[in-house]
């Protein structure tokens, strides 16, 4: 009786860890599986949030593209008629004006580009590789100059020539353009300006600078340290 007891017990002992182990088995097989599950959905998460980010990136991007594309639409265009240069009495500086004819307000960026006619290209016309220098530097990509001259105003730049270098000798002939917002160069092509026999010849040389586009005459002159000196109509 004794001997079949102690089977009994040792039967039931047997079953009782199988019965655990397998409840651990299962356990931990459950474990594993949520763990996996969290970190496919994690995963998940990241790649959705990236793509997230890049597609707005590329929006702001876009964005950008098409606020640049406006601003350059309504830039100031270099007609001829509406350019003049002044040469003063008063030697120390000469005065490049435009005049906005048109129906609506545009913008000018940086300075005039300025080109002297007794400096040509091979085909006769101007070298756009010789504009006068920038009095006030080159311009910056992230923070560049710019006026807005509405219809019927006036923009003013001036020319320092206090140097026989800078004075140079009277031009006949002259191109002027208006440059792009963040690069040293035109918007399209410089214009030509003759001079006839009655018109007053700027003397501008080499080695002559041009100072960026300001709304008064007084701002441009105080720009490159010229004596204020009231220009022509």
């Amino acid at each position: 009786m004794t001997a079949r007891r102690s089977r009994r017990s040792a039967a039931y002992a047997a079953l009782a860890l199988g019965l655990a182990a397998s409840l651990a088995l299962t356990g931990c097989k459950s474990h594993s599986s949520k763990k996996s599950k969290k970190t496919s959905s994690s995963s998940s998460y990241k790649k959705n949030k990236k793509h997230r980010i890049i597609g707005g990136g590329a929006g702001a991007a876009a964005g950008a593209g098409a606020g640049a594309a406006a601003r350059r639409g309504n830039m100031c265009r270099p007609v001829p008629g509406w350019f003049k240069f002044v040469q003063l009495s008063e030697p120390s500086h000469v005065i490049v004006k435009y005049r906005n004819k048109g129906s609506s307000s545009c913008y000018l960026y940086n300075a005039p580009m300025v080109f002297r006619g007794d400096a040509p290209a091979k085909d006769g016309s101007y070298d756009s590789t010789k504009p006068l220098g920038l009095y006030e530097g080159a311009p910056d990509y992230m923070n560049n100059h710019r006026v807005e001259v509405a219809a019927g105003a006036t923009a003013y730049a001036t020319i320092p020539t206090k140097t026989a270098s800078d004075k140079g000798k009277a031009q006949n002939l002259m191109y002027l353009g208006v440059m792009q917002p963040n690069r040293f160069s035109t918007q399209g092509a410089a214009n030509p300006i003759h001079f006839g026999r009655y018109d007053q010849h700027p003397s501008i040389g080499a080695t002559a600078k041009v100072s960026d586009w300001y709304l008064s005459l007084i701002q441009a002159q105080s720009a490159t340290g010229s004596r204020p000196v009231k220009a022509d109509k």
